[in-house]
């Protein structure tokens, strides 16, 4: 099967590379991104990591993917996690976990988790699961029991809050839609964004009001400003959308995500999964894919990943 084909290589990539794309400037502000906006892979910066290297986002995003290659067995899944904390497991560098969410840290070490911890550290992850779910014939989350309730324990490995969850319903489901056989992606957040609404205004209003900008119909045209650089799942979500409907390619959706500012591997991870998978494997800029870490141990595990048959296979 060529690279080309395979549509886990595509989300998968996509992914690590705009986590890469936007490691070295996380926590720059958006007054200094747009002075000096970043254009490029570049190395070093805020982590003083390579050109290429990923963060915590895909090393996790991996460490799903090859956990959910058993099943849906969450034990799996975090002794996956497990090795990626302790020993580097998929990871682009050996030696101390350089970055790290609060919840996933608490998560790894036995510590209680909260509820209310608000960092998107189980949005993040979910990009897997939404193959996953898919090839298991779920394709419609909020009207699905038992995917929803999957999605739910999933997330909450590291981050039972409900936004975090929502959020996760979100993403998922426009990944979801695009495996589906929607090839635009900004009717695919649309229609995931609308299924989600109408879902969570009947059961879960209150739980719903902090997503209910999503449903605005002037969304995109939102000025840049309106979108806080914060790190609630809610506001990643919202710049990751807005990146998302104002471009129509993979490397523009990118290099807007990450020049918002804040957060910017997280920013760039998320759109880069939905336009890797979105736009293909020939949108992904061919220098890029050259400086990633590890990028041909990524496109390996992919494909062990779709040879459990766990995970979408396109001959």
């Amino acid at each position: 099967m060529a690279i080309t084909d395979t549509r886990l290589v595509h989300g998968v990539i996509g992914f690590a590379i705009g986590d890469a794309l936007g490691l070295p400037v996380k926590g720059q502000t958006r007054a200094q991104l747009t002075e000096k906006p970043i254009d490029k892979m570049t190395g070093y910066g805020t982590f003083d990591q390579p050109a290429g290297n990923y963060s915590d986002e895909t090393s996790l995003v991996i460490a799903s993917m090859m956990g959910l290659t058993q099943g849906f067995d969450l034990a799996a899944v975090k002794s996956a996690y497990q090795q990626w904390y302790t020993d580097s497991e998929y990871a682009p560098y050996q030696g101390p976990v350089v970055d790290i969410w609060p919840a996933t840290k608490n998560a790894l070490t036995d510590q209680p988790l909260a509820d209310t911890q608000n960092d998107p550290g189980g949005l993040t992850r979910v990009l897997p699961l939404a193959y996953f779910l898919f090839k298991e014939g779920h394709t419609d989350l909020v009207n699905d029991p038992q995917a929803l309730t999957q999605l739910s324990d999933f997330v909450s490995l590291t981050n039972p809050d409900k936004d975090n969850i929502i959020a996760g319903v979100i993403y998922a489901q426009a990944i979801i839609n695009l495996l589906n056989g929607q090839t635009d992606l900004h009717v695919a957040l649309r229609d995931s964004i609308a299924s989600a609404a109408k879902y969570y205004t009947q059961n879960d209003a209150t739980a719903w009001q902090n997503f209910a900008r999503l449903t605005n119909p002037q969304f995109a045209e939102l000025p840049v400003a309106d979108y806080r650089a914060a790190s609630d799942p809610v506001s990643i979500l919202e710049a990751v959308i807005w990146s998302a409907l104002n471009t129509d390619n993979y490397k523009d959706a990118l290099l807007t995500a990450v020049n918002l500012g804040g957060n910017t591997d997280t920013l760039g991870a998320l759109v880069g999964g939905l336009a890797g998978l979105a736009y293909g494997y020939q949108s992904l800029p061919h220098k890029w894919c050259l400086v990633l870490a590890k990028y041909s141990e990524i496109v390996d595990l992919c494909r062990q990943a779709e040879a459990s048959g766990y995970f979408p296979k396109y001959d």
